[in-house]
């Protein structure tokens, strides 16, 4: 009697142990965006489109990006022992989602802020329908995010530097230097070549 009492016990307090353990799993929601947010990795200012990123530390502190190739960056040189999740933005929607759960589209011609070419959406479907419109891009998973040689594309980057030196020179002689940032998107640019 006593052993079946004793299995009972047994039992019942593993049971307790994994239900304990699944109630503590913390669920990790993104940060909001705000107007003054910058990349960890590159400086830039964060924009409030598809092409944010964050990861939400374990301790709850969020650390955005600017680009999903910032976000790799920052993993691969701090490790992913400290986070708690990590969050892209649907290309369409631009609603966060989870990145392990995303879909991504890669072509080294897509313009992203640091010129790594990866797009972010909610599902396949998506991700698929949007390789047909644009004749072109390569369909990849979180896994394949992990084997991708992630490289920039610097004529792009060059183009775009030579873009927001015009735009600032057009801006400078109408007497207009209240642009956000006064050219520090630039120097930042040049600053990761």
């Amino acid at each position: 009697m006593k052993r079946k009492w004793m299995a009972l016990f047994v039992s019942l307090s593993f049971v307790g142990l994994i239900l304990a353990a699944c109630g503590t799993e913390e669920e990790y929601q993104p940060a909001e965006l705000t107007d003054v947010d910058r990349c960890e990795v590159c400086n830039m200012a964060v924009p409030h489109d598809h092409n944010a990123t964050q990861i939400v530390l374990k301790d709850g502190k969020a650390l955005k990006f600017d680009d999903i190739g910032c976000l790799n960056k920052w993993i691969a040189e701090n490790g992913t022992d400290d986070i708690g999740a990590r969050f892209v933005r649907d290309y369409h929607s631009e609603e966060w989602i989870n990145l392990e759960e995303a879909t991504f589209v890669y072509d080294k011609n897509f313009k992203t802020p640091m010129a790594y070419g990866i797009y972010s959406f909610v599902n396949e479907e998506d991700a698929q329908q949007f390789i047909q419109e644009q004749g072109k891009g390569e369909l990849m998973t979180s896994e394949d995010l992990e084997n991708h040689h992630w490289e920039r594309n610097m004529e792009m980057m060059k183009k775009m530097k030579e873009m927001m030196m015009k735009k600032k020179q057009e801006q400078a002689s109408q007497g207009d230097d209240t642009e956000q940032g006064n050219g520090d998107e630039t120097d930042q640019q040049e600053n990761q070549e």
